[in-house]
């Protein structure tokens, strides 16, 4: 699989390795007048940070938006914020990739997102990008 910088171009300023592929993540998004609209989505990559998802649009979207991500491996609900999106319709249908900062997880959510993403990382073959991830940050 190619490395994060070539699928999303632009300068890494990332703190967290990401793990790219796809994984399904039901989203909650807390609308303006405290509805919730409820929706499947696909994390295209995942970070112990954050993840970059794109779904269907059937909400409003905002910088700063309020979500909450079920995310797989067991960890469950996590309270997350919008930080960036990007509209767009290549396929014909009406998507957006979102990128998702998470709030504050537990310390059982922690332990076990960190061991879901180095588990994928493992599965999809990605330990040599995230060395080279690690070699970056030290120097």
């Amino acid at each position: 699989m190619s490395s994060a910088s070539n699928r999303f171009p632009g300068t890494e300023r990332r703190r967290h390795f990401r793990v790219e592929g796809e994984w399904s993540i039901r989203v909650e998004a807390v609308e303006h007048d405290g509805t919730v609209t409820e929706s499947e989505g696909k994390a295209l990559n995942i970070s112990m940070s954050g993840i970059m998802l794109e779904a269907a649009v059937k909400a409003n979207l905002w910088v700063d938006k309020e979500l909450v991500l079920i995310l797989p491996g067991g960890v469950g609900p996590v309270r997350s914020y919008v930080r960036r999106f990007l509209e767009y319709a290549a396929d014909g249908h009406k998507r957006t990739r979102w990128g998702i900062e998470f709030g504050e997880l537990d310390v059982t959510q922690r332990g076990l997102w960190a061991r879901f993403i180095f588990t994928e990382a493992h599965r999809l073959g990605q330990e040599a990008a995230h060395r080279a991830f690690l070699e970056r940050q030290a120097g």
